[in-house]
């Protein structure tokens, strides 16, 4: 039997374990998982929860710590319960940066999926100077403590080596991926540009900056234009709400669907949109746009402008309502730039592709876990 892995997230699933999370993160996770396993190693996962445990793949068990107390942008709490949990475990995973704080398994990853302080709402949650240096203090802890750092940004490298140089040995670059093989030739829809938006529907995403946009663009391209609004909401009434919205409009339209689905989705698509204000690493929505074809019009949020050059494959502008929107009407416009932005995106996405992804974690995995 293989060693162990355990891996330390905050919520897979909601705390009560009956709303699996469908974002970027889960997913990357779920693949982690899978190259694991591939290796022969064992692998458990552990998460804030009432004491619940759920399979997330054939023999992975999920386990629940019932400690959700936060100090400081940290759970020093729960990482010293899965310090004690994990007695079984040969070697550990904490699958956000700051969850390696206080303390780590002796052979151990932490991963940063991008820089979540760089929202204007990050100030009120440290409103006062000694809590942001305490916060400073934690985080440099947390960097500290795993032997390597993996970032899906060079964004949050770039901000890690300013701040800390003495950390640059730590850090792996190692950008989010697309499984190529899953996007098939593009499906063509010459009656209606369809224009989507492929995110979760939190205001950090830009959906209200998007929603703006739709109501605004559907009344001037009336038949011309649809909007595809797909991703989950935190709450079974918000998805309502916005099933309600949608429903107002013949080319308007919300839903949701599982990740396997979604490239194929994407195919029936003209126009992604990717306005993220906020915590953004190199974002699957963003990469599974690219890999289908799509028009990317995104932010220069993160690690975004990893992926895309503004005028070469996609469009980067700033996040509001009114950059959105004219940046959806000059595309709308210009079919031939349209499709000379969709062609190079498509060619950029084979730089992601899932297998370099892999290749590059297995080296990593192969350096601590020796």
């Amino acid at each position: 039997m293989g060693k162990k892995v355990g891996i330390l997230t905050t919520n897979f699933f909601s705390p009560d374990g009956t709303r699996m999370i469908y974002g970027g993160a889960e997913r990357y996770g779920l693949e982690l998982t899978r190259l694991l396993l591939e290796l022969g190693y064992e692998v458990g996962w552990w998460q804030i929860g009432s004491g619940w445990k759920k399979e997330i793949l054939p023999g992975v068990v999920l386990n629940t710590i019932p400690e959700s107390k936060s100090e400081i942008l940290t759970f020093p709490n729960l990482n010293q319960h899965f310090y004690e949990q994990a007695m079984d475990v040969d070697y550990a995973i904490y699958f956000v940066t700051f969850l390696a704080y206080p303390q780590v398994l002796e052979k151990s990853i932490s991963i940063s999926h991008g820089v979540f302080w760089d929202y204007p709402g990050f100030d009120h949650q440290l409103p006062t100077e000694a809590e942001r240096k305490e916060w400073l203090r934690r985080l440099h802890i947390a960097l500290n403590g795993p032997q390597m750092v993996v970032s899906v940004d060079t964004n949050t490298i770039n901000w890690i080596n300013a701040t800390w140089p003495g950390l640059s040995h730590k850090l792996e670059y190692i950008p989010n991926f697309i499984d190529l093989k899953d996007f098939g030739p593009k499906a063509k829809h010459p009656d209606k540009i369809r224009i989507i938006f492929p995110r979760r529907l939190t205001a950090v995403r830009g959906v209200n900056e998007a929603a703006r946009a739709a109501n605004i663009l559907l009344k001037k391209y009336c038949g011309k234009a649809e909007f595809h609004f797909v991703g989950r909401g935190h709450t079974d009434r918000l998805e309502g709400e916005a099933l309600k919205w949608a429903s107002g409009n013949e080319n308007l339209f919300y839903y949701w669907q599982p990740p396997h689905m979604m490239p194929e989705i994407f195919r029936h698509m003209d126009i992604a949109l990717i306005p993220t204000k906020g915590t953004e690493g190199t974002s699957l929505s963003c990469l599974e746009a690219m890999a289908a074809g799509c028009a990317v019009i995104t932010t220069c949020v993160g690690g975004l402008s990893d992926l895309i050059i503004d005028g070469f494959n996609g469009l980067l502008i700033k996040p509001t309502a009114e950059n959105l929107i004219n940046a959806i009407e000059y595309l709308i416009q210009n079919e031939a730039e349209r499709n000379r932005l969709s062609q190079n995106a498509k060619l950029t996405a084979e730089a992601f592709d899932i297998r370099r992804w892999k290749q590059k974690w297995q080296k990593v995995i192969s350096k601590v876990f020796n």
